[in-house]
């Protein structure tokens, strides 16, 4: 078990069991859904994934106006926070989903020598509860397999610590 697992199996751990069922079943759905989403020159989506009743996750894509709304593209942090909080507020959990390249997809820049295009190589899950003052963030690595057709593999303990938190 590696550090990343550690780390995401305590966020999940302090959490109480019925918020964890529901952040469970919105990570779950990422985890599944995003691999059929991802494209390698588009990098990671923006999506907003929340609970949709008892038993059903919906993901739908977000754009860059959507967000806006909510601040300034530039203020990252604060839109992060408020998108999924709000979501959260009329169906209890929510997540936003974005690679770790969003400034650069926003601002057309990357860090300094860095050119924009460059791919992602993480996925960030901003995650809201109604139960929840603070929002957790989950950063899931993943690896691109393929060369002819392309496709984005999270590492085996991705799925191994969501199971070992549905069990705890």
């Amino acid at each position: 078990m590696d550090e990343a697992s550690t780390f995401m199996r305590g966020q999940l751990r302090a959490l109480r069991p019925p918020v964890r069922a529901d952040v469970l079943r919105v990570l779950d759905r990422v985890v599944r859904d995003l691999p059929a989403r991802w494209r390698r020159r588009r990098g990671v989506p923006r999506l907003m994934v929340f609970l949709d009743g008892p038993a059903t996750v919906r993901v739908e894509t977000i754009t860059f106006g959507e967000l806006s709304r909510h601040g300034y593209l530039d203020e990252f942090s604060r839109w992060a926070a408020t998108v999924p909080a709000a979501r959260a507020e009329d169906h209890g959990c929510a997540a936003l989903v974005y690679g770790d390249r969003i400034h650069a997809r926003i601002n057309r820049i990357g860090p300094i020598g860095s050119a924009w295009h460059l791919p992602d190589t993480r996925v960030h899950v901003r995650v809201a509860h109604r139960d929840l003052r603070v929002s957790p963030t989950f950063s899931l690595p993943f690896e691109v397999e393929g060369r002819l057709i392309p496709r984005l593999v999270f590492p085996a303990w991705v799925g191994d610590t969501l199971a070992h938190a549905r069990r705890m």
